[in-house]
């Protein structure tokens, strides 16, 4: 019960910690923050609630890379987000790419839903690596896509094919599973 407490007291510090995360915190009240301004926050996020294995990396000190395809505006959102930032160690960079061969040097790949005709044999193509794959589109998980972006009543909720992560060798810490709104095992 206490630890159900704690995480309901913790996911909306969270969304709090999201806001302030995006540039111009200080005129939150002023302006009103984007989808993709609340997608790119949760990607960099993304990166403190998954544990990849030891050889995910080049070396013991290669930054995080996170990929966007074929999306300079995702990129544009992303890049001031995680500027300067650590996480476990390692810088967090974000890496632009146009198609699977390259995504597999990438932490997190998000794939915006303009790929979608691409993204289902860019998962096929990243299947033996350890790449958390992130979508915006119908279908996503099911195709084996890690987790997936879904706009309802305005708001943005995720999908997580647990599984797929799993066998991918990615740990996703269960509060990062708590907040999704459906996840496949």
């Amino acid at each position: 019960m206490r630890c159900e407490r704690q995480a309901r007291v913790y996911w909306p510090a969270l969304g709090t910690v999201l806001l302030l995360l995006l540039p111009g915190p200080h005129l939150l009240c002023a302006q009103t923050v984007s989808e993709d301004q609340v997608k790119a926050a949760y990607v960099y996020n993304f990166s403190k609630f998954v544990e990849w294995p030891a050889q995910a990396f080049a070396s013991p000190t290669a930054p995080i890379r996170l990929c966007v395809l074929n999306d300079p505006a995702f990129e544009s959102e992303l890049n001031p987000i995680v500027k300067g930032k650590i996480v476990g160690g390692r810088a967090v960079t974000v890496v632009p790419v146009q198609n699977g061969e390259q995504s597999r040097t990438c932490q997190i790949l998000f794939i915006d839903s303009s790929q979608d005709r691409q993204s289902r044999q860019i998962i096929d193509a990243l299947r033996d690596s350890s790449v958390l794959t992130v979508g915006e589109s119908a279908g996503f998980v099911e195709e084996g896509g890690m987790i997936n972006f879904v706009l309802k009543d305005d708001r943005v909720q995720l999908q997580v094919n647990h599984k797929a992560a799993t066998q991918a060798g990615l740990h996703i810490s269960s509060r990062l599973l708590s907040v999704a709104k459906r996840v496949i095992e």
